[in-house]
């Protein structure tokens, strides 16, 4: 991963390993945003004087959005280049972050909108920059470094946002985070020579849809689109129900189910860069998401049995096996999708592959939440996402089998 990049040139700017860090940190503090929503949705509740259904709609929102503007990115980064991409959505995090924090329901969800484009801008653009400087042999590992931007953005937002609500009051971690995005799409702008060097503005920006359609032409690339998009499912609804779980069946207090919460969030992102290595290691990197989705499929399921009669240390093991499972396909997938994709098409094939990506992470808590109020059971949600992380083992194993 220390070779020098293809273009002949040793400028650091264009070295892989500047590239990866630097996408995704930018990566984290854009789902930091998304994050500090249902991190403070406590203290936003009583601000407001909402109910918290409003602030899970606010949550289903940022999601929505951010599928939504994975598609626009997609087709918008060959005209504009990627480093500007990553610009223009860090500069929509700082206005919606600066607009959540009005004590007004409707310019909140203003920048609830704000945030989920800035959330789904940055996954195209970062992945046209890793596919062109970084190795092929390598790309499983840099493509799992990168999304596990996602996890250390919710770690972020959790740690930090409470910190600052507890000392100040909760807008100031918006406007922290505002302020520090703002800065930090000010500071790559010096990268653009480097980055944007390919930009074409004669490009045509090519429609939302045109990365869908590149995925659903190609049987492989759909399977695959498919099975990030089940894996998905079980991934956001795990955490949309774990803390609810774990206190109100198996007995925690607030306090344990929000450790619970940082644990899964921190080992989610060791898995992500354990398994993208592993990946690199092995002929057939699908395999090695066959084998994560049984392993999920397997500990949702016995999770779901949990109640008050376990030992915490055995609902604590569960949900560390839970979170090295569950969250580390997705650089994985990413990476098998740009190796089958045109490599003409990356931005506007990672725009459809995402929407996928971000669809899962609407259905999972929209379907676990539906399931819950008809049931009354959690059992019954998990065993949702077991058969959810069933179908995407036998579709990973179906390409894993065919691979060429």
């Amino acid at each position: 991963m220390d070779q020098t990049v293809q273009t002949g040139s040793g400028r650091w700017q264009v070295h892989i390993v500047f590239v990866l860090i630097a996408t995704t940190f930018v990566g984290a503090v854009s789902a930091a945003s998304g994050y500090l929503v249902p991190a403070l949705a406590v203290a936003t509740k009583e601000t407001l004087g909402v109910s918290a259904a409003f602030i899970g709609y606010q949550v289903t929102l940022v999601f929505g959005v951010g599928g939504l503007s994975s598609l626009i990115a997609g087709g918008i980064v060959g005209r504009f280049g990627p480093c500007r991409v990553l610009q223009a959505g860090l500069t929509l995090s700082g206005a919606g972050c600066l607009l959540y924090a009005v004590p007004n329901t409707i310019v909140v969800t203003a920048g609830s909108v704000l945030i989920g484009f800035c959330y789904g801008m940055s996954h195209p653009a970062s992945s046209v920059l890793l596919s062109r400087f970084g190795s092929q042999e390598r790309l499983n590992f840099l493509f799992s470094f990168r999304q596990s931007s996602t996890a250390l953005g919710a770690v972020i937002a959790g740690i930090l946002g409470p910190v600052l609500a507890s000392i100040l009051v909760w807008q100031w971690a918006f406007y922290g985070l505002a302020i520090f995005s703002i800065l930090l799409a000010i500071a790559i702008n010096h990268l653009r020579p480097h980055w944007d060097d390919q930009a074409d503005p004669k490009t045509p920006i090519s429609a939302p849809w045109a990365g869908l359609r590149l995925i659903i032409l190609n049987r492989k690339l759909l399977t695959l689109c498919l099975t990030g998009f089940c894996l998905s499912v079980v991934q956001v609804g795990v955490l949309a129900f774990l803390v609810l779980f774990v206190v109100e069946d198996v007995g925690f207090t607030m306090t344990q189910g929000g450790l619970a919460l940082s644990l899964i969030n921190i080992l989610a992102v060791g898995s992500r860069i354990f398994w993208g290595w592993q990946a690199d290691r092995t002929r057939n990197s699908l395999v090695v998401v066959t084998a994560m989705g049984a392993l999920t499929t397997l500990t949702v399921l016995v999770f779901s049995a949990a109640d008050s009669q376990w030992p915490q240390w055995l609902v604590f093991c569960t949900m560390s096996v839970l979170g090295l499972a569950t969250f580390g396909w997705s650089g994985i997938v990413i990476a098998n999708v740009v190796r089958r994709a045109d490599q003409d098409k990356i931005a506007e094939t990672m725009g459809g592959t995402l929407g996928f990506f971000f669809s899962g992470a609407w259905v999972g808590p929209s379907v676990g939440s539906l399931i819950l109020q008809f049931t009354g059971s959690f059992s019954y949600v998990f065993m949702f996402l077991a058969l959810m992380a069933f179908i995407a083992t036998v579709m990973a194993g179906f390409v894993a089998l065919r691979n060429d």
